[in-house]
């Protein structure tokens, strides 16, 4: 053992002094910048003279020092994309191109136009430009983002409408997003730098403030957490030309020609840019710079039975969970290694070192073999079986079940410490479960909702349905080797920025699509009937029209369940629903408050007006209701009582809405019976906030109640309004 440490020792000792040498020969051959690649540029004979004619003088560029992954420091060097174009244009062209000092884009901007500088990096081409500067293809291009203040109305492009825009000074966007949207009219407020211009923002002393990207955004959101992008401009793009006077042409033409003959060259400096900048915008540490750029490299275990979330494919890590790890390296600069097995024999290696990333659940007994970065998907796990078995609550509704268990996975242990009588059912695979479940062997399955659907979509096992929930954080994770603390350190840092749904949309078409055993079974039905057609004819227009049969009684059972869960004079869900997602509220977003309504004077209207005249009153109140919380979970759980679940509400917030759908039903008179004046809807409401996981929403929802009855009792004081507000 004491040789194998020496010898692995040496090897990475090794391993450390030759991986820069071969990093910088990698990059001499991708970028061709070697010396005897110095002419690879093809100019013609004017070209050539010029630059023979300019080769000492130094050439000054301007630019935005703001600007995102084009020019930013870290650890105390000049990085981005503007730096190595600049010396990749000395090595190709022998030009020396230099960052001028300047102050902010107007400056830079302003030094241009009084001749200081030589070349304006980052400018947009504008009809008036056009008539004193020549202007090259652009390097990159960066759509412009929208940034609001979280808690404004501001959510859309849209929203800015007749408010105060703030942007740069001299930034071409002022005119050209009038020319873009016509249909918003804004007032401008320019600045000189976007730290004002988002200062501004957060000050509320303007309604939005538009910038361009290139990365920047994301360290805006880091340094002005009360703001967030509602928009980007794809429409409308930083686009990074290289400008000069219009008494400069042959500059113009050299730079042109070096975009056009270098563009794979460039999108590889573009990308190790974005990497760097990424890496300066996440605030690594010294230590994780560290790691990076000594090994940045990891061993990533792919399951074989895992889909959709890992499939391992000719060395390729695919899936949503393959997706979001390539996205990961892409961000920051870090190689996968694939190595493909059974869940049970990649747990075994990443305790033993072999494997650095698992893509695992977090439980206790891997605390101690692995650190776990930020959830790359916050679904919670889901009880699955047939549309005839009973709902559960929670895995505790499962005592006494018999439930399928994939050997390795979490679920096991889970169920023997939270059940008395556990039935346990081991499976090798996710399809062997689902079959189990499907023949009746067990009763239920526990699985990630992503994972279910894949797979009972696409085996056709559609008599398979979600009958619970679970309470547990069944999140997915990737689980890192402790031995590796900087890399996980690295992508809990990372994750955070990747939208779990694009993940899952380029994760499914990575893997391939099952095998439909009830399309299967119906080729294999089908192509024995044609053989046998001339002799079997009946038979087979009796086979078709049975399963023409079977077809509409599955339509009317999935059309049954809907009308099973939804009220149908107001559409929304009823108190079958409501009952039955009580735990799925549980993992809504917190704050979430729960108001509970009592409608006024229904028995009054029903009684003199008839019930018509009372459903019409209903209606009226749940189109009310609707329009003021339409993004509420609302349920009509009695004749005349109603609960909405509005999330991302706190007390204060909830207030304002119910005082606010009040007015709105006073404003929402209706007519209610021919004949008679027009009526408002009105009703007693009380609330609730759930601040905490810790407070059930069964609780929640009983303090919410008795509010309602408090409001209620002070309005049978006071004299009605009948029929004016009923």
């Amino acid at each position: 053992m004491q040789s194998w440490d020496s010898a692995l020792l040496v090897y990475r000792f090794l391993f450390a002094l030759l991986r820069p040498i071969l990093a910088g020969l990698w990059v001499c051959l991708a970028l061709g910048s070697s010396a005897w690649a110095a002419n690879a540029i093809q100019l013609s004979a004017e070209e050539e003279a010029w630059i023979s004619e300019h080769r000492g003088q130094v050439l000054t560029v301007g630019f935005d020092p703001f600007s995102g992954m084009d020019s930013f420091m870290l650890r105390g060097k000049p990085l981005g994309l503007l730096p190595s174009l600049l010396e990749d244009m000395k090595l190709q062209l022998g030009l020396q191109l230099r960052p001028a000092e300047v102050k902010n884009w107007d400056d830079a901007y302003t030094q241009f136009l009084q001749g200081k500088i030589d070349v304006l990096y980052g400018a947009n081409v504008t009809p008036e430009r056009e008539q004193i500067m020549r202007f090259t293809r652009a390097a990159q291009r960066y759509p412009y983002a929208v940034f609001a203040r979280r808690d404004a109305s501001v959510q859309t492009l849209g929203d800015l409408d007749g408010r105060t825009i703030g942007f740069l000074a001299n930034d071409f966007v002022i005119e050209q997003l009038p020319k873009e949207f016509p249909n918003i009219r804004f007032k401008q407020a320019s600045f000189d730098d976007q730290a004002a211009g988002l200062r501004a923002l957060t000050q509320g002393k303007v309604d939005g403030f538009v910038t361009a990207g290139g990365g920047i955004e994301h360290e805006f959101l880091h340094q002005y957490p009360s703001l967030s992008i509602v928009a980007d401009l794809k429409a409308i793009t930083s686009d990074m030309t290289f400008a000069v006077l219009k008494d400069q042409p042959m500059l113009a033409q050299i730079i042109n020609r070096y975009l056009d003959q270098r563009q794979p060259a460039i999108e590889l400096l573009a990308k190790q840019a974005a990497r760097n900048y990424s890496r300066k915008v996440l605030r690594l540490s010294d230590a994780e710079l560290d790691w990076l750029e000594r090994q940045g490299e990891a061993v990533v275990g792919v399951a074989e039975d895992y889909l959709p979330f890992d499939y391992a494919h000719a060395g390729e890590y695919r899936g949503i969970a393959g997706a979001t790890l390539q996205r990961i390296g892409d961000i920051i600069g870090i190689r996968f290694k694939v190595e493909s097995g059974s869940f049970a024999q990649l747990l075994e290696k990443a305790k033993h070192g072999g494997v650095d990333v698992l893509n695992l659940a977090k439980t206790e007994d891997r605390l101690p073999y692995f650190l776990f970065p930020n959830a790359i998907s916050t679904e919670r796990d889901i009880i699955i079986g047939l549309k005839r078995s009973a709902p559960v609550q929670d895995v505790y509704g499962l005592d006494g079940k018999r439930v399928a268990v994939i050997d390795g996975f979490w679920h096991e242990e889970y169920l023997l410490k939270n059940l008395k009588n556990a039935q346990i059912t081991k499976t090798a695979t996710i399809i062997e479960s689902l079959k189990l479940v499907r023949d009746g062997q067990v009763d239920y399955l526990i699985e990630n909702p992503t994972v279910a659907e894949f797979y009972i979509n696409g085996l056709g096992y559609t008599e398979l349905v979600k009958r619970g929930n679970t309470s547990k954080d069944s999140f997915i994770y990737f689980g890192v080797s402790r031995r590796q603390p900087e890399l996980a350190a690295i992508m809990d840092k990372v994750i955070p920025l990747i939208q779990f749904e694009e993940m899952k949309y380029l994760g499914m078409q990575s893997v391939p699509s099952l095998d439909n055993e009830a399309n299967r079974q119906l080729t294999q039905m089908v192509a024995a009937l044609l053989v046998a057609l001339s002799l079997f004819l009946g038979l087979t227009v009796y086979i078709v029209r049975k399963l023409a049969l079977q077809k509409a009684k599955t339509q009317f059972l999935r059309e049954r369940e809907h009308l099973l869960y939804t009220d149908g004079l107001t559409g929304f869900q009823n108190r079958n629903a409501f009952n039955l997602i009580l735990d799925e509220a549980q993992a809504q977003p917190l704050p979430l408050a729960v108001v509970v309504a009592d409608m006024n004077n229904l028995k009054r209207v029903n009684d003199s007006l008839g019930h018509a005249a009372g459903d019409a009153l209903i209606q009226l109140f749940a189109d009310c209701a609707r329009s003021q919380w339409p993004q509420a979970s609302s349920f009509r759980i009695g004749g005349d009582e109603f609960v909405f679940l509005v999330p991302q509400r706190n007390e204060s917030q909830i207030e304002q809405d119910i005082e606010a759908l009040r007015q709105r039903c006073l404003n929402t008179p209706r007519t209610l019976s021919q004949g008679r004046e027009e009526a408002c809807a009105s009703a007693a409401m009380g609330y609730a906030v759930r601040h905490s996981a810790e407070q059930t929403l069964t609780a929640c929802v009983g303090q919410a109640d008795q509010a309602m009855y408090a409001v209620k009792a002070r309005m049978k004081k006071r004299a009605s309004d009948f029929p004016a507000q009923l």
